[in-house]
């Protein structure tokens, strides 16, 4: 698929006339080992300009400094923390939001869907303690529009049910006497949200990632037919953007497949959405931000173009800007809501600018 794309780019003059050469390295998405050697072909034996995509995988994130940090090689894709962007000596940009920004976009998406005043008091739950950082802004964000948060807790048994449930159980007492009626959950917390769903409207569910639920659609969680209302911020994957559906086509064209949005599968057939989508927008991305970098194309004047470019458009998001403190570049958001008597996600507004 990235090879369509690239070619595709080079037949359309590359980058102000100068073709992309592409190279491919394969990695284990469990740990570092392999990712390391695949860090050390690509910018010693190799010695690329920017790498495409980057490294994912428990254990494997951490090894994309190799090329921001200790090559000093252009990094386009992935998920930097912000200590990583700051240990960064090289231009490390990405299309999707960190979970900070995540949490301010999600805060900016509820006020301007007049969606706050709903909430009534939010407990945050984190589905471990690496998620308090976000939790703790995602606090100050909503007592700044006047939301009370009167709990933040994150658990410390991650990967435990019954001691997860046990610790969820006097937590909820806290919550009650509280007079919580909204939970805000960060990260993958699936056996707090199972428990949670089981007990019907009692709470509002705030999913902070929902484009990690995807597959929601597919396999429902045990118990989420019984649940209250859930909402998060997400993606709805379609081709209506004409960017988006041109690269779709010439991928199907190409390998002679169908490229449709997961929650438009049957469940024999293959999702071939996110090896299509992602491609598609960090190759629109390196484009962009190259092409404005200019002919002298440097690791200085890539940065400098990233740094002013502002406002432009990458295919499916209507909203993208980039920054001299900003390296995440969607800034479109919708409100979805969970509809348990069709199994999937609905989207309840328009495309959002949450950078507002």
């Amino acid at each position: 698929m990235v090879d369509v794309l690239i070619e595709d780019l080079n037949a359309r003059g590359g980058i102000l006339g100068r073709k992309i050469e592409i190279i491919h390295r394969l990695f284990l998405p469990v740990g570092p080992l392999t990712a390391e050697v695949a860090c050390v072909e690509l910018t010693e034996d190799e010695e690329v300009f920017a790498v495409l995509n980057g490294f994912a995988g428990p254990g494997a994130e951490g090894v994309n400094e190799c090329f921001t940090d200790t090559y000093e090689t252009i990094l386009v894709g992935a998920k930097p923390t912000l200590e990583q962007l700051e240990r960064a000596r090289a231009s490390w940009i990405t299309t999707d939001m960190n979970l900070s920004r995540r949490g301010q976009a999600f805060v900016s998406l509820l006020r301007q869907t007049e969606s706050l005043e709903s909430l009534g008091k939010v407990m945050i739950w984190g589905a471990d303690p690496e998620s308090e950082p976000v939790m703790a802004e995602v606090k100050e964000l909503l007592e700044a529009e006047g939301v009370s948060v009167p709990v933040v807790t994150s658990n410390e048994n991650t990967g435990d049910e019954t001691a997860t449930i046990a610790f969820l159980e006097v937590v909820l007492e806290k919550a009650r006497s509280e007079g919580v009626s909204t939970i805000w959950f960060v990260g993958e917390a699936i056996y707090a949200m199972e428990y949670l769903f089981a007990l019907g409207d009692e709470f509002n569910l705030l999913l902070h990632n929902g484009d990690s639920l995807n597959m929601w659609s597919q396999e429902p969680p045990p118990e989420i037919e019984n649940s209250g209302l859930i909402l998060t911020n997400k993606a709805f994957d379609s081709r209506e953007d004409p960017s988006f559906a041109h690269c779709m086509d010439l991928v199907e064209e190409a390998l002679e497949i169908q490229v449709r949005p997961p929650d438009k599968l049957a469940p024999e057939e293959t999702n071939y959405w996110p090896g299509t989508a992602g491609p598609c927008q960090f190759i629109a991305l390196f484009e962009a931000v190259a092409t404005a970098a200019g002919p002298d194309l440097t690791n200085e004047t890539f940065a400098k173009a990233a740094a002013d470019i502002g406002d432009f458009s990458l295919p499916g998001y209507k909203y993208v800007s980039l920054g001299s403190d900003k390296f995440d570049a969607r800034d479109s958001l919708i409100l979805g809501r969970w509809n348990k008597d069709e199994g999937q996600w609905e989207a309840i507004s328009e495309e959002i600018n949450t950078s507002k």
